[in-house]
């Protein structure tokens, strides 16, 4: 794995615990809301959202780590139009996630996220 999926997946242990790192339950939920707000914040309308929601796919799924890859693509896109480093977005994000854990006097932080 790279650094930056071994220092999330630390961060989110700490922060939520090791059982909720590996619910798939809660990582769909959570892939869901924030794919749904990228999308809004890209433009995206309710209407072809349900469009696409209510298209009958017909096909045999494929394996995660495709589907993953087409997603990493599609983000390499967006961050292309906003002229935006995707990994440093990601590095601010977990910056930002470990700076508001720690700024918890009572939590017990992980020093080597």
């Amino acid at each position: 794995m790279s650094e930056f999926q071994n220092k999330t997946i630390r961060l989110m242990t700490v922060c939520d615990g090791e059982a909720s790192v590996t619910d798939p339950a809660q990582r769909r939920q959570n892939l869901l809301s924030s794919t749904l707000e990228l999308y809004r914040a890209l433009g995206g309308s309710f209407e072809d959202l349900e469009s696409a929601i209510m298209k009958e796919e017909t096909g045999t799924l494929r394996r995660p780590d495709l589907i993953v890859g087409d997603l990493m693509k599609e983000l390499a896109a967006i961050g292309h139009i906003y002229d935006m480093d995707i990994m440093q977005a990601g590095h601010n994000t977990l910056d930002k996630l470990i700076y508001e854990e720690r700024s918890f006097p009572t939590t017990e932080m992980d020093r080597s996220i």
